[in-house]
């Protein structure tokens, strides 16, 4: 009898003791939720870091874009760009898996089409909708004679032999660019058009705050791409937005190219050479969002 008695009244305290272990086991932290808006991304960590992408470089030894250590992080692996003094290119695009084709979005096309009658689909095509988000390192202020080179470019192309041919006159134009201005470097945001295709007012050239030189920089674009009212482009820097463009702003069919690296346009010249680091790019379409982006 004296031994059930004892069973009831240790039954109370071995729950007790129970339910305090059990109310001090740890939470458990959910697994962060996927991002699955991202089309493209690169953290040239592995050992492809530049898949899907075409590098154009018009140095002599074709070495100006290269994986190496991240400056502020030698276990980190990041892109690096050098344009030499003399030269116009060192970038690299968007391209298709045999990377040889340079992938397109497009304008008023939300499949996108290579011909006006609709009749061949581009499975390739970003539809008319773009975020991209990218880390950017400039090391220190370079000489570049006043010219400010493109550091980032969502942009059109000229080409006579696209269905259908298609030319930058008129078009526009988008670049982050970063030169020597009376004042020093700024970041630069630009839209170059015509007012044949694009309002006046959306033309603009605008520098937008300085650089932070030897830190790397976040950067999220997000343009959508249309002839009418609801077309907008909108530049965020460190997660403040210093670009907001709403309006029409291309035209039916246009077609848009992503790269990102250092380029000047042809007939200019720096007097230095350029290097520019990248790391962490991601590309999405319309389904994407600046918190996704920003994550």
């Amino acid at each position: 009898m004296r031994f059930v008695t004892s069973c009831f009244f240790l039954m109370p305290l071995l729950f007790l003791v129970g339910a305090c272990k059990k109310s001090a086991e740890p939470t458990p932290t959910p697994a962060p939720v996927p991002n699955t808006s991202i089309l493209f991304s690169w953290d040239f960590e592995n050992t492809d870091p530049l898949q899907h992408l075409i590098i154009e470089d018009d140095a002599p030894t074709k070495n100006s874009i290269s994986i190496v250590p991240d400056p502020l992080n030698p276990s980190n692996k990041v892109m690096k760009a050098v344009l030499l003094k003399g030269l116009v290119r060192s970038e690299a695009s968007l391209s298709a898996l045999n990377r040889q084709t340079i992938l397109y979005f497009y304008a008023d096309a939300a499949k996108g089409f290579t011909d006006k009658a609709n009749t061949k689909a581009d499975v390739n095509s970003l539809g008319n909708e773009v975020w991209m988000s990218l880390r950017i390192l400039k090391p220190q202020e370079q000489n570049t004679n006043g010219i400010k080179p493109s550091i980032m470019q969502l942009g059109p192309v000229s080409n006579a032999t696209l269905n259908p041919p298609i030319a930058s006159s008129g078009f526009c134009q988008l670049r982050v660019r970063n030169g020597t201005t009376p004042a020093g470097d700024d970041w630069n945001w630009r839209v170059f058009g015509s007012t044949a295709y694009t309002p006046s007012t959306l033309t603009s050239d605008q520098n937008f705050v300085k650089p932070n030189y030897g830190r790397w920089e976040k950067f999220i674009i997000h343009c959508k791409y249309s002839s009418g009212a609801d077309g907008v482009i909108e530049v965020w820097k460190d997660g403040v937005r210093y670009i907001n463009l709403p309006g029409a702003n291309a035209m039916a069919f246009n077609r848009f190219r992503i790269k990102w690296g250092v380029y000047i346009g042809e007939g200019n010249k720096i007097d230095s050479d350029q290097t520019c680091y990248f790391d962490d790019v991601k590309i999405a379409g319309a389904n994407s969002s600046f918190d996704a982006m920003n994550r």
